[in-house]
């Protein structure tokens, strides 16, 4: 008895810093994970909240009328190939970016069966035109070319430009060739 009343205050003094070591654990190490596992779980929650809201709105587009996406995507995607229509249409963007093309290649024309927009994204049978044109024209031009390309009324994608001649910044606006392939889709039976 006497021993436990002579290291009475060593004893008390390693209970107290157990407990602080034991608290500050607490505070430092378990109690932010509760937080973060209370966030996760809100958040969990509100992404599963917006699915349901996003699947009812599918199930809600499937059933009704043709939306104005419906039509955008129609519009977009002609009836047929339509090739003529395409090469005034190039004319056009040649003519407003004042870049020259100087030739243009159809490389094939085929139903999309393999490529990237499908008829279960777009609700219609794609087909693919894909075409490399060469252009001749500054670097802003071939630039505001490709913007003009993107903004035609038929889906068009840019799949890869390359410079022939490397860009050189600082020189005052040399001729560029520059080799553009893109994609034009169409709508097929």
């Amino acid at each position: 008895m006497e021993q436990l009343n002579k290291y009475r205050n060593v004893i008390l003094l390693g209970i107290i810093l157990l407990f602080v070591i034991l608290l500050a654990f607490y505070m430092w190490v378990l109690y932010p994970l509760s937080q973060k596992s209370e966030q996760y779980d809100v958040q969990l929650n509100q992404m599963q909240q917006e699915y349901n809201l996003i699947q009812t709105k599918i199930a809600q587009l499937k059933g009704s009328q043709p939306t104005d996406a419906q039509q955008a995507i129609q519009a977009a995607i002609p009836a047929t190939v339509a090739s003529e229509k395409l090469l005034i249409q190039l004319q056009q963007v040649d003519q407003t970016s004042y870049a020259r093309i100087t030739d243009i290649e159809f490389v094939n024309v085929d139903n999309n069966n393999s490529g990237e927009i499908t008829a279960e994204n777009l609700g219609v049978n794609v087909g693919q035109i894909r075409m490399n044109a060469e252009l001749e024209g500054g670097y802003t031009e071939i630039r505001e070319w490709m913007n003009q390309l993107q903004k035609l009324p038929r889906l068009i994608t840019v799949d890869s430009f390359s410079f022939q001649q490397p860009y050189t910044p600082g020189k005052s606006g040399p001729i560029l060739t520059a080799n553009v392939s893109f994609t034009a889709y169409y709508n097929s039976p």
